[in-house]
């Protein structure tokens, strides 16, 4: 695909004061915020050649906001950040002064948009464009469209876009021709409508009590099968210009998981996973797979952390980017999930995330906390530059291979 130069860069420095309201939102009511007179006017960057270019000409605090993909909820001031992160509340549709004041304050590196966010091509457009005008860096957009009945835009009303069979049906079929049709399609609309990134397609393997998890969402067949049918489902998102992420690793196969709130486990060890759960994601790897979503999922016998792997060095530094040589873009699962936030305060997710080895951390329970919890931890040296740097980077250049940049 023909890089596109843009001309990008710094167009705001944090205000000194910031630091003192990176604390959580969730104490504060919509009355202590500043009032919002006018629209924000548009950021004006400067010009930056390649991601590596970029990535010098960035402040440490837009460094961190790359690290941060969220839903446009996260950015309106006046909700707390449960009412944000609540899948069943209201969605925003248009980026008000509000929410675009925040997010000149927080520039993130990237929005997931859920279908409560959607309405028309129109509308998604015109939501796009109100916030790429407010952030210095391009932004990446995203949605989580598996195909199925595990979709954002297909089968909105609206959007006139195919439907697609489930992962499980097209598995069934045996077909690798079938499922790289799927990707072909799936990323051609997503393309259309200006999405970069699909949260898709689901690596799992069907085994034994993990189907319960899947449903059908995850190709059925063997580890093999599965495998032959992610690596085509990779090439039908690229030969459509979109970036794909392969979940969820290191695969729910046998896990089991008793309650939303808690861990999904498994007991299997990382020799037996390199026969069954990792065939599909080593596969889907090798075919280019921009990003690797890391599940909250425990495995005591594989790795001796305790931690699940979403938060586990062991899991991401030692294995999936040591063993395996994954080197592009970790995405952890939902920071918002229940497991993690019965557990942990916002802001220590987000660094344990990180410091495990994440580079994307996706839909923290609070923004303000997390976000700040990194950059003190970057200023006060617990997180090197270098660190930082190596994150950063893998996510410019992501946007710079999709255009953006």
């Amino acid at each position: 695909m023909p890089r596109k130069w843009l001309a990008l860069a710094l167009a705001i420095v944090i205000a000194a004061g910031v630091l003192g309201i990176l604390g959580s939102r969730g104490g504060s009511s919509p009355a202590q915020e500043a009032p919002v007179q006018e629209e924000p006017g548009a950021l004006e960057p400067v010009t930056a050649g390649n991601a590596e270019e970029l990535l010098d000409k960035l402040t440490t605090e837009q460094k961190v906001g790359q690290l941060f993909f969220v839903r446009p909820e996260a950015l309106d001031p006046n909700r707390t950040p449960e009412e944000a992160e609540d899948p069943a509340g209201p969605g925003v549709t248009q980026a008000d002064p509000a929410l675009q004041n925040t997010l000149q304050q927080y520039p993130v590196g990237g929005f997931v948009l859920f279908g409560k966010n959607l309405e028309s091509p129109d509308q998604l457009s015109q939501l796009m464009a109100t916030l790429s005008r407010n952030a210095a860096v391009p932004l990446l957009f995203s949605v989580e469209e598996e195909g199925g009945t595990a979709t954002q835009v297909a089968g909105r009303p609206g959007f006139s876009v195919p439907t697609l069979e489930s992962l499980a049906d097209i598995g069934a079929t045996g077909d690798p021709a079938q499922a790289k049709a799927a990707g072909l399609t799936l990323g051609g609309y997503l393309k259309d409508l200006g999405f970069q990134l699909d949260l898709a397609p689901v690596a799992d393997v069907h085994t034994g009590d993990g189907t319960a998890l899947l449903g059908d969402r995850a190709f059925l067949g063997s580890p093999e099968q599965a495998a032959m049918m992610i690596s085509a489902t990779v090439e039908g998102f690229h030969q459509a210009g979109m970036a794909c992420t392969l979940k969820h690793f290191p695969g729910y196969g046998d896990a089991v998981q008793d309650d939303p709130s808690n861990y999904a486990t498994t007991d299997k060890t990382w020799e037996e996973m390199r026969t069954c759960e990792l065939y599909p994601f080593q596969a889907g790897m090798a075919s280019g797979a921009d990003a690797v979503m890391v599940a909250h999922i425990t495995t005591p016998n594989a790795t001796e952390d305790g931690l699940p792997a979403s938060l586990s060095y062991e899991m991401i530094t030692q294995k999936l980017r040591g063993e395996l040589r994954f080197q592009r873009v970790v995405i952890t699962d939902s920071l918002s999930d229940p497991a993690i936030t019965q557990r942990y305060e916002p802001g220590h997710a987000a660094l344990l995330a990180f410091q495990a080895g994440a580079d994307v951390l996706l839909l923290p329970q609070d923004l303000e906390a997390a976000y700040g919890a990194i950059l003190t931890a970057v200023q006060e040296g617990a997180i090197s530059q270098e660190r930082l740097d190596a994150s950063a980077l893998r996510i410019l250049h992501l946007k710079e291979v999709y255009g953006l940049l």
